[in-house]
């Protein structure tokens, strides 16, 4: 098919679909006159955009009633462009067409009808576009070693990536003064330089390190286990889901409670976990932790006691 052949076809069905967004219903020969086509390639033409919940019935077009193309990250010409590029592999073999479906029904369906309402997590407003952000990516795709500047402090560092603890943007980067993963709050940073030396990430795995990582304090090369009595109240919203990825239920008591133990790198890791689960959860160990987590508690009675309302 030649170039103007196809910008012809690309055009005209796109039309085609925004007529029917703004008509509902257009028959087959209003089509073959709006175009100058004949009936054949209509047809034709329907079956490519086959994807689209349309119905054909007595020579009239339907487009199925409550079905929204519009949607903020894809637009019917983009979906249209992703399902050209897609009908190109259809038909290598029964796998490639089994996931050609599963696509294409995650990039349709979800605009007809969604039973599930998932709030995304809050996040920092954070400028890709500013000039540090494009220092850091640049400096992260090219493995450059560079020069972090926050709070006044500048650090030699090698960066990894830019990652999102409780909704903040923090830099994760090796600081080559002491050889320990560190994180640098991205709305900190007051100036960001990359060299031209190039580092090797042959024996660092960032995914694997993130795995085990909650908060922005962890510490590297540090690891404790957490395990504290979960009390029957809330025992079942531990049971349905892992609430650190490191979370694991050692025992079940009689009494409905459980014993779970967590892997973490620092106090502030379960710290904020813990403190929204009271007084439905118990610190058994380390005592440390559970002394201080005491000791903080009484401290805010202290306060509250104090207040003159």
């Amino acid at each position: 098919m030649a170039d103007t052949d196809h910008d012809k076809l690309f055009s005209r069905l796109i039309s085609m679909m925004e007529l029917l967004i703004r008509d509902k219903a257009i028959s087959v020969k209003d089509f073959t006159e709006m175009y100058d086509v004949d009936k054949r390639t209509v047809y034709r033409d329907i079956k490519r955009l086959s994807f689209f919940p349309l119905e054909l019935q007595n020579g009239i077009v339907y487009l199925e009633e409550g079905y929204d193309l519009i949607r903020p990250d894809l637009n019917h010409s983009e979906l249209l462009i992703t399902e050209l590029a897609l009908s190109a592999f259809t038909g290598v073999d029964k796998v490639t067409d089994k996931k050609l479906h599963s696509i294409r029904a995650k990039l349709t369906n979800p605009l007809y009808f969604n039973p599930y309402n998932i709030k995304p997590e809050g996040y920092e407003e954070m400028n890709k576009d500013s000039d540090i952000a494009n220092k850091i990516e640049d400096a992260i795709a090219k493995r450059n070693l560079s020069k972090v500047t926050s709070n006044d402090i500048v650090s030699v560092v090698q960066p990894y990536k830019v990652v999102a603890f409780d909704g903040i943007w923090y830099l994760l980067a090796k600081d080559m003064a002491d050889k320990k993963m560190k994180t640098y709050l991205v709305s900190y940073i007051q100036e960001f330089r990359a060299s031209t030396k190039v580092f090797s990430t042959k024996y660092v795995d960032i995914d694997a390190l993130l795995e085990n990582v909650h908060t922005a304090w962890f510490e590297d090369g540090n690891s404790f286990d957490v395990k504290v009595k979960v009390k029957k109240e809330i025992a079942h919203y531990f049971k349905l889901k892992k609430h650190l990825t490191s979370q694991e239920i050692e025992k079940e008591n009689s009494d409905g409670s459980i014993i779970v133990t967590f892997s973490v790198s620092s106090d502030e890791d379960v710290d904020n976990l813990i403190k929204a689960w009271l007084p439905h959860i118990e610190v058994i160990s380390p005592t440390r932790f559970r002394k201080r987590l005491i000791s903080e508690l009484e401290e805010y009675v202290r306060e509250l006691k104090n207040i003159t309302l």
